[in-house]
Protein backbone atom coordinates (compact mmCIF):
# COMPACT_ATOMS: atom_id res chain seq x y z
CA UNK A 1 0.00 0.00 0.00
CA UNK A 2 1.49 3.68 -0.69
CA UNK A 3 0.86 5.57 2.41
CA UNK A 4 -0.76 8.96 2.21
CA UNK A 5 1.65 11.60 2.83
CA UNK A 6 -0.26 12.68 6.13
CA UNK A 7 -1.27 9.06 7.17
CA UNK A 8 3.14 8.32 6.60
CA UNK A 9 3.86 10.70 8.88
CA UNK A 10 1.66 10.31 11.62
CA UNK A 11 3.16 6.96 11.51
CA UNK A 12 6.31 7.37 11.79
CA UNK A 13 5.82 10.10 14.46
CA UNK A 14 3.93 6.99 15.93
CA UNK A 15 6.95 4.73 15.85
CA UNK A 16 8.94 7.25 16.78
CA UNK A 17 10.49 7.80 21.02
CA UNK A 18 8.58 4.81 22.23
CA UNK A 19 11.21 2.00 21.75
CA UNK A 20 13.66 4.92 24.62
CA UNK A 21 11.61 4.63 27.18
CA UNK A 22 10.58 2.21 30.10
CA UNK A 23 7.40 3.47 31.83
CA UNK A 24 8.24 0.58 34.81
CA UNK A 25 10.82 3.03 35.87
CA UNK A 26 8.99 5.15 38.84
CA UNK A 27 10.83 7.86 40.62
CA UNK A 28 10.75 6.36 43.55
CA UNK A 29 14.12 5.07 44.15
CA UNK A 30 15.99 7.71 42.54
CA UNK A 31 18.40 9.41 44.89
CA UNK A 32 18.11 12.80 43.37
CA UNK A 33 14.92 14.44 43.47
CA UNK A 34 13.60 15.35 39.23
CA UNK A 35 12.42 18.57 38.78
CA UNK A 36 8.99 17.44 37.93
CA UNK A 37 7.73 19.98 35.03
CA UNK A 38 4.16 21.71 34.57
CA UNK A 39 4.99 22.14 30.96
CA UNK A 40 7.69 22.49 28.37
CA UNK A 41 8.75 24.02 25.26
CA UNK A 42 10.15 22.45 22.32
CA UNK A 43 10.41 21.95 18.55
CA UNK A 44 12.55 25.35 18.21
CA UNK A 45 10.68 26.90 21.30
CA UNK A 46 7.26 26.84 19.02
CA UNK A 47 5.16 24.25 20.42
CA UNK A 48 4.45 23.92 24.22
CA UNK A 49 3.41 20.62 26.09
CA UNK A 50 1.15 20.37 29.02
CA UNK A 51 -0.99 17.71 30.39
CA UNK A 52 -4.02 17.70 32.81
CA UNK A 53 -4.00 18.45 36.88
CA UNK A 54 -1.26 15.79 38.29
CA UNK A 55 0.65 15.29 35.31
CA UNK A 56 4.22 17.02 34.70
CA UNK A 57 6.97 16.45 32.19
CA UNK A 58 9.55 14.25 32.74
CA UNK A 59 13.05 15.97 31.83
CA UNK A 60 15.14 12.90 31.75
CA UNK A 61 12.76 11.22 28.73
CA UNK A 62 12.57 14.29 26.75
CA UNK A 63 14.20 13.87 23.56
CA UNK A 64 14.56 16.19 20.76
CA UNK A 65 15.23 14.95 17.23
CA UNK A 66 16.02 16.12 13.85
CA UNK A 67 12.36 14.39 12.55
CA UNK A 68 10.53 14.74 15.86
CA UNK A 69 10.29 15.62 19.31
CA UNK A 70 8.97 13.51 21.69
CA UNK A 71 8.02 13.94 25.82
CA UNK A 72 6.88 11.65 28.20
CA UNK A 73 4.59 12.93 30.90
CA UNK A 74 3.50 11.22 34.67
CA UNK A 75 3.02 11.77 37.99
CA UNK A 76 4.49 14.96 39.40
CA UNK A 77 4.48 13.12 42.89
CA UNK A 78 5.97 10.19 41.46
CA UNK A 79 8.73 11.52 38.95
CA UNK A 80 9.67 14.61 41.79
CA UNK A 81 9.55 12.08 44.36
CA UNK A 82 7.60 14.49 46.26
CA UNK A 83 4.54 13.52 48.26
CA UNK A 84 2.84 16.91 48.28
CA UNK A 85 2.98 17.65 44.88
CA UNK A 86 -0.37 16.50 42.80
CA UNK A 87 -1.31 13.09 41.62
CA UNK A 88 -3.62 12.69 38.27
CA UNK A 89 -6.85 10.99 38.84
CA UNK A 90 -6.52 8.38 36.35
CA UNK A 91 -3.42 6.09 37.21
CA UNK A 92 -1.52 6.34 33.17
CA UNK A 93 2.00 7.54 31.45
CA UNK A 94 0.80 10.32 28.61
CA UNK A 95 3.58 10.98 25.80
CA UNK A 96 3.20 13.61 23.12
CA UNK A 97 5.44 13.32 19.96
CA UNK A 98 5.41 16.25 17.59
CA UNK A 99 6.20 16.61 13.75
CA UNK A 100 8.53 19.00 12.13
CA UNK A 101 6.43 21.28 10.15
CA UNK A 102 4.49 19.66 7.44
CA UNK A 103 2.27 20.84 4.32
CA UNK A 104 0.01 17.76 4.36
CA UNK A 105 -3.92 17.94 4.69
CA UNK A 106 -5.39 19.12 8.27
CA UNK A 107 -5.92 16.60 10.48
CA UNK A 108 -9.60 17.73 10.94
CA UNK A 109 -10.33 17.39 7.27
CA UNK A 110 -8.51 14.01 6.82
CA UNK A 111 -10.41 12.04 9.39
CA UNK A 112 -11.77 9.46 6.83
CA UNK A 113 -8.59 8.61 5.10
CA UNK A 114 -6.68 8.48 8.49
CA UNK A 115 -9.75 5.63 9.95
CA UNK A 116 -9.20 4.02 6.21
CA UNK A 117 -5.12 3.66 6.88
CA UNK A 118 -5.04 2.85 10.24
CA UNK A 119 -7.43 -0.06 10.20
CA UNK A 120 -5.33 -1.46 7.44
CA UNK A 121 -2.56 -3.87 7.80
CA UNK A 122 -0.45 -1.15 7.39
CA UNK A 123 -2.04 1.49 9.56
CA UNK A 124 -1.92 -1.05 12.12
CA UNK A 125 1.40 -1.72 11.62
CA UNK A 126 2.46 1.43 12.47
CA UNK A 127 0.89 1.12 15.64
CA UNK A 128 2.38 -2.10 16.93
CA UNK A 129 5.05 -1.95 19.30
CA UNK A 130 6.39 -4.42 17.33
CA UNK A 131 5.66 -3.53 13.66
CA UNK A 132 3.37 -6.59 13.72
CA UNK A 133 -0.35 -5.65 12.12
CA UNK A 134 -1.43 -8.87 13.61
CA UNK A 135 -0.97 -7.42 17.16
CA UNK A 136 -3.16 -4.83 16.94
CA UNK A 137 -6.70 -4.68 17.46
CA UNK A 138 -8.40 -0.91 16.63
CA UNK A 139 -11.31 -0.80 19.35
CA UNK A 140 -12.25 2.51 17.61
CA UNK A 141 -11.31 5.15 15.69
CA UNK A 142 -13.28 8.82 15.79
CA UNK A 143 -12.64 12.38 14.92
CA UNK A 144 -13.84 14.61 17.43
CA UNK A 145 -12.80 18.92 18.17
CA UNK A 146 -10.36 18.97 14.79
CA UNK A 147 -8.83 15.98 16.24
CA UNK A 148 -8.60 12.37 15.24
CA UNK A 149 -8.60 9.46 17.99
CA UNK A 150 -7.76 6.24 18.06
CA UNK A 151 -8.31 3.34 20.87
CA UNK A 152 -6.48 0.19 20.21
CA UNK A 153 -5.19 -2.85 22.36
CA UNK A 154 -1.36 -3.86 21.52
CA UNK A 155 -0.40 -7.92 22.51
CA UNK A 156 3.12 -7.01 21.18
CA UNK A 157 6.14 -9.12 22.80
CA UNK A 158 7.89 -5.81 22.69
CA UNK A 159 5.77 -4.53 25.53
CA UNK A 160 7.26 -1.17 27.20
CA UNK A 161 8.09 -1.98 31.03
CA UNK A 162 5.26 -1.42 32.92
CA UNK A 163 2.59 -0.77 30.11
CA UNK A 164 -0.85 -2.33 29.75
CA UNK A 165 -1.75 -3.18 26.18
CA UNK A 166 -4.28 -0.70 26.14
CA UNK A 167 -4.08 2.77 25.00
CA UNK A 168 -5.56 5.71 23.29
CA UNK A 169 -4.05 8.39 20.89
CA UNK A 170 -5.36 11.70 19.24
CA UNK A 171 -3.56 13.35 16.04
CA UNK A 172 -4.18 17.02 15.73
CA UNK A 173 -2.29 19.60 14.35
CA UNK A 174 -0.55 22.95 16.11
CA UNK A 175 1.23 25.89 14.42
CA UNK A 176 1.60 23.89 11.27
CA UNK A 177 2.98 20.49 12.70
CA UNK A 178 1.20 16.72 13.69
CA UNK A 179 0.99 16.17 17.58
CA UNK A 180 0.38 12.55 18.82
CA UNK A 181 -1.12 12.67 21.95
CA UNK A 182 -1.34 9.68 23.88
CA UNK A 183 -2.91 7.86 27.06
CA UNK A 184 -0.97 4.61 27.99
CA UNK A 185 -2.52 2.26 30.27
CA UNK A 186 -0.40 0.43 33.15
CA UNK A 187 -0.36 -3.11 33.61
CA UNK A 188 -1.28 -3.04 36.89
CA UNK A 189 -3.73 -0.23 37.14
CA UNK A 190 -6.42 -1.13 34.24
CA UNK A 191 -8.36 2.22 32.79
CA UNK A 192 -11.57 2.38 31.44
CA UNK A 193 -12.59 3.17 27.85
CA UNK A 194 -14.25 6.51 29.60
CA UNK A 195 -11.30 6.93 31.53
CA UNK A 196 -8.95 6.67 28.70
CA UNK A 197 -11.09 8.84 26.10
CA UNK A 198 -11.79 11.39 29.18
CA UNK A 199 -7.82 12.15 29.92
CA UNK A 200 -6.93 11.69 26.13
CA UNK A 201 -9.26 14.46 25.34
CA UNK A 202 -8.02 16.74 28.48
CA UNK A 203 -4.63 16.27 27.28
CA UNK A 204 -5.12 17.51 23.93
CA UNK A 205 -7.49 20.19 24.93
CA UNK A 206 -4.38 21.54 27.05
CA UNK A 207 -1.92 21.52 24.85
CA UNK A 208 -4.00 23.67 21.88
CA UNK A 209 -5.15 25.95 24.60
CA UNK A 210 -1.68 26.06 25.63
CA UNK A 211 0.04 26.87 21.82
CA UNK A 212 -4.02 28.97 21.35
CA UNK A 213 -5.05 26.72 18.57
CA UNK A 214 -8.69 26.33 18.41
CA UNK A 215 -11.22 23.43 18.08
CA UNK A 216 -12.75 22.53 15.20
CA UNK A 217 -16.39 20.92 15.58
CA UNK A 218 -16.40 17.40 13.49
Amino acid sequence: MKLPLLAGTAALMILGGCDEINLGARKTDVAEPVVALEQITVSSQEVTIAGPHGFCVDPTETREKRKSTFVVLGSCAAISNAAHLPEPQVPAILMATVSPKTNGAPIATSTAALKRFFESDAGRAALSRDGKAETVEVIETLGRNGAFYIHARDSSTDTLAGAGGEYWRALFNVKGRIVSASVVSLKEFPISKTEGFNTLGAFADRIKAQNAVASTKP
